[in-house]
């Protein structure tokens, strides 16, 4: 399967919800809608299993009755032809790759259903998702294949032979620390200055059971940085090994002072796994380059999740 079959499959669903609030007519007598608003959501899952419940959902995609509505960035007030009590369901909706034109229903979040949604017309229902992830195991073939918080006694990332500097374990006020204080409290930590050219930082691991067949397979990471990085996967074939960026970062903070705002993405490989499906082995790297001149450059990683489903 080529890559633009992969991406055709997997956004066919998208594009045409995208279509749908604004060419669909309601249908039936009723003139006047109930109206559904959701403000924001949220996730919720166990740490130990699925690790951080950090999340950047930015639509929502809705249906009644099984029926689809349309996908709805948030916050939305979305109007509702029904009367009476109602089946709702939400799916989760990203960015993919950061790329607000790229809106995806995310495959690894369970949909919130709601069966007893009682709607009166010209009223205002509030309703607030929460979503889980699959359970993890044989129901739903669902795997968490790698994480890392900086929070075990040994992390599973470290410099590369192209780095002119290490990844540290910083637990200061800069790291990205639990809401509760219960479980995370450091973050990874990289700092090139003016004596130090570029780092390129990747799992300790190699990768060699990573779904080449077309399933889904998402990189979650929180991050921030003073200065554009890069996203990537290394893959080792025909005795060679080749790095190749599939996303570039924007920066979160001014350049050359410590960022403080965090970002979430959520990075689709699974289309170049399927162009390198006889590659022996994988890995995700991360990396960043600093001219003489541009002073000092943090970046910040944590809550890295590799997650896919089987077919």
């Amino acid at each position: 399967m080529t890559r633009k079959t992969f991406l055709s499959i997997f956004f066919a669903a998208t594009m045409m919800a995208l279509l749908m609030p604004s060419c669909k007519k309601f249908d039936g007598s009723q003139t006047v809608p109930a109206y559904i608003y959701i403000k924001d959501v949220e996730v919720q899952c166990d740490y130990f299993h699925y690790g951080a419940n950090t999340h950047k959902i930015v639509d929502a995609w809705v249906f009644v009755d099984d029926n689809i509505l349309g996908c709805y960035e948030l916050p939305a007030t979305i109007p509702v032809l029904k009367e009476g009590v109602h089946k709702v369901a939400v799916y989760a909706g990203i960015a993919r790759d950061g790329i607000r034109d790229l809106r995806a229903q995310y495959p690894f979040y369970a949909p919130w259903e709601n069966m007893n949604v009682n709607f009166v017309k010209d009223e205002i229902v509030t309703l607030r998702p929460v979503f889980t992830y699959y359970p993890e195991g044989v129901d739903e073939n669902m795997h968490v294949r790698w994480m890392e918080d900086f929070d075990g006694g040994t992390i599973t990332i470290q410099a590369t032979s192209q780095s002119d500097t290490v990844v540290e374990v910083y637990n200061g006020p800069y790291a990205w620390h639990d809401p509760e204080g219960i479980y995370s409290q450091k973050s990874g930590k990289v700092v090139l200055t003016s004596d130090t050219m570029q780092f390129r930082i990747a799992n300790t691991e190699e990768f060699r059971d990573l779904p080449t067949g077309g399933s889904a397979c998402m990189l979650e990471m929180d991050y921030k940085c003073s200065d554009t990085c890069f996203v990537g996967l290394m893959y080792f074939k025909d005795y060679t090994l080749t790095a190749e960026p599939l996303v570039r970062l924007k920066p979160t903070g001014d350049s050359g002072q410590e960022p403080v705002a965090w970002n979430k993405i959520y990075i689709n490989i699974g289309p170049y796994l399927v162009d390198n499906e006889t590659a022996d082995y994988f890995k995700i790297y991360f990396g960043s380059w600093n001219p003489r001149n541009a002073g000092t450059q943090y970046f910040y990683f944590d809550n890295l999740k590799l997650i896919y489903r089987d077919r």
